[in-house]
């Protein structure tokens, strides 16, 4: 097992992962029984849910450079995705009587519109605070 003194990072911890990975589950699964249309408890477990999605990948990181390249990645992926939201859902209003089209634009509709208001956003506030803990942590180089 390596320390922080000899310049190595930690271990990486699969249990964490697959336990932040399994919390994400549960609280998507439990969002939805509870009801995400307009009923706040819902919503909330949703981003929790979100939250702990983007955790699951990222709570390793040590490094202030990845999470501004998350939350780069998260910003450009909102714009992204809810481009593609906006085209999937007036294709699937414009070929409605096309089911076997219209079925599956609806549901990128519906995948790019989840990812754009819980995802990215979760990627946005875990990049922002991620880096701003690790640059705090890390110590400046030889000068």
């Amino acid at each position: 097992m390596t320390t922080r003194d000899e310049g190595t990072t930690f271990p990486r911890s699969r249990k964490t992962t697959l336990g932040l990975l399994l919390a994400t589950v549960f609280l998507t699964v439990v969002a939805f029984i509870v009801g995400i249309a307009d009923n706040p408890p819902g919503i909330f477990l949703l981003y929790a849910a979100g939250l702990t999605l983007v955790l699951a990948f990222s709570h390793r990181w040590r490094n202030p450079k990845a999470f501004g390249l998350l939350l780069l990645a998260s910003a450009l992926g909102f714009l992204v995705t809810v481009v593609i939201h906006n085209f999937a859902e007036v294709g699937a209003d414009r070929i409605a009587h096309i089911p076997v089209l219209s079925l599956p634009l609806a549901a990128i509709s519906v995948v790019s519109f989840l990812l754009a208001v819980i995802v990215c956003p979760a990627g946005i506030l875990v990049g922002m605070v991620g880096g701003i803990i690790t640059a705090a942590r890390t110590e400046p180089g030889p000068a």
